[in-house]
């Protein structure tokens, strides 16, 4: 799995980490395609580029990651197989374990 983001004092929007190579390429690569343009994305998906997906850990929990905002957030929800829709929008900062292969059902130590 990838290394987690390292946290900072303030927020940062989700568009500095695609340029951060010190960063996970999973992270880098789904806020890359999913900050583009609806032209660019159907231009991708039309030449076979399919959608990135994205999983990390908040809290302690397995999280599917749905959106990224252009207010610089993340969608997240607790339905690791779910393609929209989130339960609740974070900071890159407070997710941890960043992968793009869906993990299997894990149990929280408590």
């Amino acid at each position: 799995m990838d290394e987690p983001v390292k946290t900072t004092q303030e927020p940062q929007h989700c568009d500095r980490y695609i340029s951060r190579y010190g960063e996970p390429n999973s992270l880098r690569w789904y806020l890359f395609f999913n900050r583009l343009s609806a032209t660019d994305k159907g231009l991708c998906r039309a030449n076979g580029v399919a959608d990135p997906k994205l999983w990390a850990k908040y809290e302690g929990s397995w999280v599917r990651v749905v959106m990224a905002s252009r207010f610089g957030d993340v969608g997240i929800t607790s339905s690791l197989d779910a393609e929209n829709g989130y339960d609740d929008r974070v900071a890159v900062e407070d997710l941890t374990d960043f992968t793009d292969v869906r993990p299997k059902f894990e149990k929280v130590k408590k």
